[in-house]
C-alpha cells in the first residue's frame, strides 16, 4: 500500500475509534445491505464488531453487507452517497465533508462529526443523535443534519417530519430549521430558512453528479415558500418569475 494511502487509512482508523471505540459492546447482531452510488475522493467503511478491523476504502457500486454496527467516514474534500433503502427510488443518504456516521439497529444513526442529507418519500422512523443523547425523527421528505458543538442542526427541505424525545414533540414543515440541544435533547422553536438560497449553495445537493430523487419536490417547496414570502412581505427570497419557475442565486457554496 502506498505510504500516503496507508497514512490516510491509519488516521481515519484512529479518528473513528476516538469517537466510537468501545461504545458498541453488547449490541445485538444484525445486517445492513447498502449500495454505494457515488464516491468523491476518500470515503471509508469501518466495521465495529471487531475493534481491530482496519477501515476499507469505498468505491462506486460497492455493496456493503455488514453484520453488526459499522461506520462510514469521509475525509477532507470528500463526499459519499449510498442507497440505504430497498430500492433507489425509496431514497438516498449522503455524507458531507469530514463526516463520521455510525449505523446501529432499527434505523438508529449516530452522527459523530460533519453533516448528512437523507431523502425518502415513504414514512420512516429514525433514531438520531450522538454518543450522549438521541431523538426520534418520524416522517417523510428530505432533511439535513449538521453536528455542532452544542448539539445538532436539522433542516427540512421538503416533506413533513416530527422530532420527538421523552418530553416534547416538534413538527417541522418545508424550510424549517431547529437546533437540538446536547444537554436536554430538546428541539428549539422552528425558524424558516431561505430554501431557494440553500438549494443553490449546499454542497450536499450541488456537488453530486446525480440529482436527488426528491429534486422536483424540493423545487416545489422552494417555489411555494418564495411565493408566500413575496405575498407577505412584498419581497423576493431567491425569486419566482412570472411563469412561476424557480430562480436560484449564484452564491458561494455552503456545507
Amino acid at each position: 500500500m502506498p505510504p500516503f494511502r496507508y497514512s490516510l487509512f491509519c488516521r481515519l482508523h484512529l479518528w473513528l475509534f476516538f469517537f466510537i471505540g468501545t461504545t458498541l459492546l453488547g449490541e445485538s447482531s444484525y445486517t445492513h445491505s447498502i449500495l454505494v452510488t457515488q464516491v468523491i475522493n476518500n470515503c471509508f467503511l469501518q466495521p465495529l464488531v471487531n475493534k481491530n478491523s482496519p477501515p476499507s476504502q469505498l468505491r462506486e457500486k460497492d455493496k456493503i453487507i455488514e453484520e453488526g454496527p459499522f461506520a462510514l467516514g469521509t475525509s477532507k474534500d470528500s463526499l459519499l452517497e449510498i442507497d440505504f433503502f430497498k430500492s433507489s427510488s425509496d431514497g438516498k443518504l449522503r455524507l458531507g465533508r469530514e463526516s463520521g456516521l455510525e449505523f446501529r439497529p432499527k434505523n438508529s444513526l449516530i452522527l459523530h462529526r460533519g453533516s448528512i442529507l437523507c431523502t425518502h418519500k415513504k414514512y420512516q422512523e429514525w433514531k438520531l443523535g450522538s454518543s450522549n443523547y438521541s431523538v426520534n425523527i418520524n416522517g417523510f421528505g428530505t432533511w439535513m443534519v449538521e453536528c455542532l458543538t452544542a448539539g445538532l442542526k436539522v433542516i427540512l427541505l421538503e416533506g413533513k417530519i416530527s422530532i420527538n424525545n421523552s418530553k416534547k414533540s416538534q413538527v417541522l414543515e418545508s424550510g424549517d430549521l431547529v437546533l437540538i440541544d446536547v444537554k436536554s435533547s430538546q428541539p428549539s422553536k422552528p425558524i424558516q430558512i431561505e430554501l431557494p438560497l440553500l438549494l443553490g449553495t449546499s454542497r450536499l445537493i450541488k456537488e453530486f453528479s446525480n440529482p436527488l430523487p426528491s429534486k422536483s419536490r424540493m423545487i416545489s417547496a422552494a417555489q411555494v415558500q418564495a411565493l408566500r414570502l413575496k405575498k407577505r412581505y412584498e419581497a423576493f427570497v431567491g425569486d419566482v418569475s412570472e411563469d412561476k419557475k424557480l430562480q436560484l442565486w449564484a452564491l458561494p457554496q455552503t456545507p
